[in-house]
C-alpha cells in the first residue's frame, strides 16, 4: 500500500504532459505484458506438439505409400500444430488421386513452401509489437525528459532564480518519464529477442520435417511405381 501511495504521488506531481506520457506508456506496457503471457503459453503448446510430430516421423517405418496417411491419425483435422498443417497439405495433395505420381512431388514441395510461409506468419505474430515498443517507449520517455528540461528553463527565467523548488517540477517530470519509459522498453527487448530465438528454432524444425517427410514419401512412391 504504501508504495502505490508514492506512485501516486509521484504521478499526481506531474504537469498534464507527463501524466499522458505515463498514462500511455503504462498502455502499451499492459497490452505488451497480455501479450508476452499469450505468446509464452502458445510457444510453450507449439514447441511440446512439433517435437512430438517430429519424434514420430523420426520413428515411423512406412512399408507402403500410403502408409503415410495414418502417421497422424490421432491428430484433430483442426489442429494447429505448424507440423500438422504442413502434413496435412503434403498428403491431400499427393493422395488427391487414385494414382500417385513422381510429378506431384515438386509441386508438394511448393505447396508446403507456401504452407510454411504461413506458418512463420501465425509464429510471429507479436513480435513487430514488441519490437516497434521496445524502439518507441524509450523515445516517449525521452520526450517527457526534454519536455521536463523546458519546463525547468522556463521556471528558473520566469522565477529569475534556481532554487529546487524551482527546477524540482520539471526535474520530476523528466525523471519519472525516462524511468517509466525504459522500464517498458527493456522487457519489450528481451522478451522480442526471446521469442525470436524460439521461433526461429521452430523455423528450422519446420523445413527439416517437411524435407524428411517428402523424402520419405518420394522414395516410397518411385520404389512402388518400380514393381
Amino acid at each position: 500500500m504504501g508504495a502505490f501511495t508514492t506512485i501516486l504521488e509521484i504521478f499526481n506531481s506531474l504537469d498534464i504532459t507527463g501524466k499522458i506520457i505515463v498514462v500511455l506508456l503504462t498502455v502499451i506496457s499492459i497490452y505488451m505484458w497480455g501479450l508476452i503471457a499469450g505468446r509464452w503459453r502458445y510457444l510453450n503448446v507449439i514447441e511440446r506438439g512439433n517435437l512430438r510430430m517430429f519424434k514420430r516421423l523420426k520413428e515411423f517405418k512406412a512399408q507402403f505409400l500410403r502408409d503415410y496417411l495414418q502417421l497422424f491419425r490421432d491428430f484433430p483435422d483442426s489442429s494447429r500444430l505448424p507440423l500438422y498443417r504442413l502434413y496435412r497439405v503434403s498428403c491431400d495433395f499427393i493422395f488427391n488421386n487414385d494414382t500417385i505420381s513422381i510429378n506431384d512431388f515438386p509441386a508438394a514441395e511448393k505447396l508446403i513452401d507456401a504452407q510454411l510461409g504461413e506458418q512463420v506468419n501465425e509464429l510471429e505474430q507479436g513480435l513487430n509489437y514488441l519490437s516497434v515498443t521496445a524502439t518507441i517507449a524509450p523515445f516517449l520517455g525521452l520526450l517527457g525528459t526534454v519536455w521536463g528540461i523546458m519546463i525547468s528553463f522556463r521556471r528558473m527565467t520566469t522565477a529569475g532564480s534556481t532554487t529546487i523548488s524551482t527546477v524540482a517540477p520539471g526535474i520530476s517530470v523528466a525523471l519519472v518519464t525516462t524511468v517509466v519509459g525504459l522500464i517498458v522498453a527493456i522487457p519489450a527487448a528481451v522478451a522480442f529477442y526471446y521469442f525470436r530465438t524460439r521461433i526461429n528454432k521452430q523455423i528450422v524444425l519446420m523445413e527439416n520435417f517437411s524435407r524428411e517427410l517428402i523424402v520419405r514419401m518420394q522414395k516410397l512412391a518411385e520404389q512402388e511405381l518400380k514393381e
